[in-house]
């Protein structure tokens, strides 16, 4: 039987790291921060953190090899 639990979201709640962070940070500021924040982020910049790991990880745990490069260590 295969597991299919595992931990795939990222949730981050910029509302406890404000307090936790900025402890005398009002609530009507820290709604503010929240609501720029959110504006800024963008998943491209997740995206390409998903992707260096994806790379990383096939290199060095499945022993990925380039193909390309492959042919140019042959020649």
């Amino acid at each position: 039987m295969m597991n299919t639990e595992y931990d795939r979201d990222f949730i981050f709640d910029i509302d406890a790291y404000l307090i936790e962070a900025y402890p005398k940070m009002n609530m009507s500021t820290r709604r503010a921060i929240c609501r720029l924040s959110l504006d800024e982020l963008d998943s491209e910049g997740l995206e390409e953190v998903v992707d260096v790991v994806v790379a990383d990880y096939a290199i060095t745990k499945m022993n990925y090899r380039d193909p390309e490069e492959e042919e140019e260590e042959t020649e």
